[in-house]
């Protein structure tokens, strides 16, 4: 059945450094001890071409016949030597979730642990040594973090929070405080239907339903071009508005363009609109002078995931455009040492002075009035060893992008390439439709990861907690289920509003006790993202894995792994909790278009 809307298809295709910290309190020998290694010797050496030269994006790509070829290494060392060196923790399994969080190098925890030892830090809202010595330390760091980021100082500014979701939320608080003084009571929230969950709540701040959910690249264009289409305001210049997306999908890894905050910017109807990129999954593989090397094209605000990108610290941050981030310093409420003066006894209104609004000779520092309660400073020191390690490592995050966009390819053509004996796909891959064909091998267009559902020869679905639960007994660790992108998982899938609702009264919930076929259709995905330090054997472990489950066995052991119908009331599984049936049917053969246009009003899957 043809639906319109965003094409979408499962491809028929084969295809700085920085400075040492100063200023801390050390013995006499001040000296960093050279890098411990952890490691098991390496016995057998490794075999690559004399030449570490980096190429071009559009050579590795060339490289790619088939999922046999090797990506050309582009780090300084070989990445096997930089596991077996750094990443000894790895050993005990093949890890394909780095979307959840990479790992975290050996060096940045004897780094970390060194100085530790080595040094008092004390709570850097004083004026005590300790204390001191903690302040300058967050302030070098947060200087160099921005760098690392592609971020001028000049121009950015950092907030640290506690993940990338508590930096939405710090953007989304201050804009429900400050729609308090608008003529409706609200501000205006435009989300991509990509959008991770903690974007998708930010719509529960509004009221009278000042929301949209924009279904595909194009509506966004749409809205780009008359604004007035998707507003209720009656001034639309001076209302309230904010519109986010995810620069890469969690669900697909499809990136999404950068160039929309700029054009917002520049609208002459929506000058009251700003922008918010929630860039944790984009920024763990990508050069992120994409997005902050022009200021003026920059976003407004910027969330950022740092485990994401180094395995370690479990520490997040908002990178604030100095120009809009006056905005946030209107939010009502204030805590620790975020403010310089409050009066709470006495006659009259109550009063708070807050930091980030005082300014100041350097300009101001807004994140000293964001930054609630005493900051995680031993993590922010962590933070700046994992930036040190990472440079010394890979050499900066343009080589990490090339090095996954290889690995990526390699993974995309394996699973594309698996087939059963009567020519059936085992995998379908979901990515964009387009012009140009697959975004893979294209780092503008698609990160570090693959989102694919498994089928059984006869073309039933194999429930994607099946699969998990076959590769995590292999030692094989991938993610699955709705990813926490519905938007995404109702598109990908191809569902309708009432398929939604059925799966919701039929009680699927996300989580490990979650219906993983209703009726032949998927209610999730099975996603596999990979990192700095993936090897080209880490994918074909998974290539393998699939190939000896699902292709290899006999036609028995392979009907075990997907859905059967048995009766028009029988309920089967093939784990506690793969499937349910309501009725008879073929299974689902998947239109190649996307369903209409996702309305606000959709519920999760995830």
């Amino acid at each position: 059945m043809a639906r319109p809307g965003i094409l979408l298809r499962f491809s028929e295709r084969r295809h700085r450094r920085g400075s040492s910290l100063n200023g801390h309190i050390k013995p006499k020998d001040t000296s960093t001890p050279a890098t411990t290694s952890v490691t098991t010797p390496v016995t057998t050496p490794v075999t690559r071409e004399k030449s570490w030269k980096h190429r071009s994006l559009g050579s590795i790509t060339s490289i790619f016949h088939g999922h046999n070829s090797v990506p050309q290494n582009v780090y300084e060392k070989p990445v096997e030597v930089i596991r077996q060196e750094e990443y000894p923790h790895m050993n005990n399994g093949t890890y394909l979730d780095h979307s959840g969080t990479t790992i975290y190098a050996a060096s940045t925890i004897t780094r970390f642990s060194h100085k530790m030892l080595n040094n008092l830090y004390g709570n850097p809202h004083s004026e005590n040594r300790p204390a001191k010595v903690s302040g300058d330390m967050v302030d070098e760091i947060r200087l160099k973090a921005l760098r690392f980021l592609g971020a001028d100082p000049e121009h950015f500014d950092l907030v640290f929070t506690s993940n990338a979701t508590a930096a939405i939320k710090l953007v989304a608080d201050s804009f429900r405080d400050l729609a308090e003084q608008t003529r409706s009571g609200s501000f205006w929230y435009g989300y991509h239907r990509d959008a991770h969950t903690s974007l998708v709540g930010v719509r529960e701040f509004t009221r009278n339903s000042e929301h949209h959910v924009f279904a595909h690249d194009q509506e966004v264009e749409a809205w780009l071009e008359n604004p007035e289409l998707y507003h209720r305001e009656i001034d639309r210049v001076s209302s309230l508005g904010l519109f986010a997306w995810p620069g890469q999908s969690n669900l697909t890894g499809r990136r999404l363009p950068l160039e929309w905050a700029g054009r917002v910017r520049k609208s002459r109807d929506i000058q009251g609109t700003y922008t918010l990129l929630d860039a944790a999954a984009l920024a763990m593989t990508c050069d992120m002078t994409r997005v902050f090397g022009d200021p003026s094209q920059a976003p407004d605000f910027t969330c950022v995931s740092f485990y994401k990108i180094f395995g370690f610290p479990d520490l997040g941050g908002l990178i604030v455009r100095k120009d809009s981030g006056h905005i946030l310093t209107l939010r009502k409420y204030f805590g620790g040492g975020t403010v310089s003066m409050v009066k709470t006894l006495g006659g009259g209104p109550a009063w708070h002075i807050s930091k980030g609004a005082e300014g100041g000779e350097d300009g101001g520092k807004l994140h000293e009035g964001l930054e609630d309660g005493t900051l995680p400073f031993h993590s922010i020191l962590a933070l700046g060893e994992a930036i040190e390690v990472q440079g010394m490592l890979y050499g900066g995050m343009e080589n990490v992008g090339r090095h996954v966009t290889g690995l990526v390819v390699r993974l995309y053509e394996g699973l594309r390439g698996l087939r059963y004996g009567n020519g059936r796909e085992v995998v379908r891959v979901y990515e964009e439709e387009g012009g140009e064909g697959t975004g893979y091998g294209d780092s503008r267009r698609q990160g570090g990861t693959v989102a694919f559902n498994v089928f059984g020869e006869d073309g039933g679905v194999v429930s994607y907690d099946r699969v998990e639960g076959l590769a995590n007994e292999r030692g094989i660790y991938v993610r699955s289920g709705g990813i926490c992108c519905p938007g995404g998982i109702f598109t990908a899938l191809q569902y309708e509003p009432w398929q939604l609702n059925r799966a919701k009264s039929a009680g699927h919930r996300c989580g490990p006790h979650g219906l993983g076929v209703i009726n032949d259709l998927p209610t999730g995905v099975v996603r596999a993202s990979l990192g700095a330090m993936s090897t080209t054997k880490d994918v074909d472990t998974l290539i393998e894995f699939l190939r000896e489950t699902f292709v290899a066995p006999t036609t028995t052991t392979r009907n075990r792994g997907h859905s059967r119908k048995n009766s028009s009331s029988s309920t089967s599984s093939n784990s506690s909790a793969a499937s349910v049936t309501f009725a008879p049917k073929t299974a689902e053969t998947f239109a190649v278009q996307a369903p209409p246009r996702v309305t606000s009003g959709c519920c999760s899957l995830s």
